[in-house]
C-alpha cells in the first residue's frame, strides 16, 4: 500500500512541475503596452504587466489573463473570443 502513495506523489509532483513550466512559458509571451512616457507601444512580458495598463491585442493574439475591452477594430465592435483554455470549447464566442 505504501508504494501505491508514493508513486501517487511521485505523479502528482511531476503534473505539478509540467504545469508550473507551462505557466512559465505563457507568462514570458510578449504584448503590446502603451508606454505613457514615450508616447507609443512596446513590447512587454505578461508577467510584468499591471492592473490599468493599457494594451494593444493584435488579430489571433493570445490572452493569458483578464482584459476589460475597450474598443475594436471591427465597424460594428464587436470582438470573437476562443475560451478552449477555460471551458474547451474552440468556436468563437461573440463579445
Amino acid at each position: 500500500m505504501v508504494p501505491l502513495i508514493i508513486l501517487s506523489m511521485i505523479k502528482d509532483a511531476f503534473e505539478d512541475y509540467k504545469r508550473h513550466k507551462a505557466d512559465e512559458s505563457e507568462n514570458e509571451k510578449l504584448t503590446l503596452v502603451y508606454n505613457h512616457a514615450k508616447g507609443e507601444f512596446q513590447q512587454k512580458a505578461w508577467k510584468n504587466i499591471y492592473p490599468g495598463e493599457i494594451l494593444k491585442i493584435e488579430d489571433d493574439e493570445f490572452l493569458p489573463c483578464d482584459i476589460l475591452l475597450l474598443s475594436t477594430s471591427d465597424p460594428n465592435g464587436l470582438c470573437y473570443v476562443e475560451t478552449k483554455s477555460l471551458d474547451g470549447e474552440t468556436n468563437l464566442k461573440i463579445k
